[in-house]
């Protein structure tokens, strides 16, 4: 029975001692990457940094308990954020409250999104995707995301972001006013996360270039000369919230909800399952929707951003040594510890250290080599891909989504019933 209740708990139950010092060793560097990911992540989404930390406490334990993957790390995304701003962004003033009571809300209603979504099984139609649309709209999300980090890196102030093209000519109007320490800084911080990338081969780079990017803007007090800083960071444990929204509010985060709920267990599942099989390991779809589903409901609760599956921890997690869910359980862990004790390290640090982990982060979401590798082995897929990326990155983030997964599914009923006819005309 509670194999199938909680069926991250069972793990734990059958837990072997050989397994903890992999564990403990992956928890700590998961632990060393969440840090300043989630902090980054909570940027993109238009909320304090210290919002995106709280979704590696309870959230991420309650995905252990609930979930049937041993390596998947639960947390902020950059994909969900950046859908979660272009949602709430359309309907409420950026850097308001308002804003950041509707990114909190939406992890409730994604959550019972995916809660039902398991209910109805949805897993059938997820098999009608084809991993070209997930392609097209992370490559053009990522370019998105990294454009949306420019003002940052260069020190200067922006519009919201409303398309690509209308972005990039207000970024080169405004090259003369760009701050050089905050452009300093962010470019240098690119340069120092690919070089520690390239030797390093472990999670420490982000870790890195906040400890030495904070240091130095602390011991020459860079924020009086009008470089951007995090500033103070609240110390202690999330509190228990509730967001209260009217009807017509539910109505317009509804569409933003439906686009996490479905785009977040997508890229989960497939982080999940890849992984599992390389362990030869189960995973049930219907269990990890209940999982993600009530991590995301308790992110709310915590007054957190709505949460997923991260591809970038999850590698690094499974690479590290980790055998069981434990590995999570210690990284939440030290993000509870960090959040009581560490936060007053985080004032001095410049947000164009921040950008510059986003914009090396989301690079590796950009799948060109993919588009090729369609193009020269089924055509159709590469027509999905492109067709998918540039109505994300050239029309519109859910434009770009939605026409990506409608053909997906039609070319895949399509092929199905070329084929069953073919295969009838055969036995006549």
């Amino acid at each position: 029975m509670i194999s199938k209740l909680l069926p991250g708990l069972n793990i734990l139950t059958q837990y072997s001692r050989s397994y903890l010092t992999g564990d403990i060793t992956a928890g700590i560097i998961v632990a060393i990457l969440f840090i300043p990911q989630s902090m980054a992540y909570a940027v993109i989404a238009g909320v304090p940094p210290v919002i995106g930390l709280y979704a590696g406490t309870f959230p991420l334990l309650v995905y252990v308990i609930f979930g049937t993957s041993r390596h998947l790390s639960v947390g902020p995304v950059s994909i969900v954020s950046i859908l979660a701003f272009s949602g709430v962004a359309a309907i409420a003033e950026p850097n308001s409250t308002q804003l950041i009571n509707f990114i909190i809300a939406l992890g409730l209603m994604v959550g019972f999104i995916q809660l039902f979504m398991s209910l109805i099984n949805i897993g059938y139609l997820f098999n009608h995707i084809s991993h070209a649309v997930i392609g097209g709209f992370t490559s053009a999300a990522a370019i998105v995301i990294a454009v949306n980090q420019v003002d940052s890196i260069l020190g200067i102030t922006l519009s919201s972001y409303k398309s690509f093209d209308v972005f990039i000519s207000e970024i080169l109007a405004k090259l003369p006013l760009l701050n050089l320490y905050s452009t300093g800084i962010g470019l240098g911080s690119i340069v120092l996360l690919v070089l520690f990338k390239k030797y390093l081969k472990l999670a420490l780079g982000p870790l890195l270039v906040i400890a030495i990017s904070t240091l130095f803007v602390a011991t020459f007090q860079l924020h009086q000369a009008g470089l951007k800083i995090v500033g103070n960071v609240p110390k202690g444990l999330p509190e228990f919230t509730f967001p209260i929204l009217s009807i017509q509010d539910l109505q317009l985060l509804l569409p933003t909800a439906f686009a996490i709920a479905f785009i977040s267990f997508l890229e989960s599942y497939a982080v999940a399952k890849a992984v599992a099989e390389k362990d030869n390991a189960q995973l049930s779809a219907n269990h990890e929707l209940v999982g993600i589903g009530l991590a995301n409901i308790t992110s709310t609760l915590v007054g957190s951003i709505p949460v997923a599956g991260a591809l970038s921890r999850t590698a690094v997690n499974y690479q590290s040594g980790a055998k069981t869910n434990l590995s999570s359980l210690i990284t939440a862990l030290l993000i509870f510890t960090t959040l009581l004790l560490f936060t007053s390290f985080f004032f001095y640090l410049p947000k164009a250290a921040l950008a510059a982990i986003i914009i090396v982060a989301v690079t590796n979401l950009i799948e060109f080599k993919q588009f090729v590798l369609l193009v020269r082995t089924t055509p159709f897929d590469a027509f999905i891909f492109i067709i998918t990326f540039i109505g994300t990155l050239l029309v519109d983030i859910f434009f770009g989504l939605l026409i990506g997964i409608v053909l997906s599914i039609l070319f895949s009923l399509l092929k199905k019933t070329v084929f069953q006819i073919a295969y009838n005309k055969s036995k006549n």
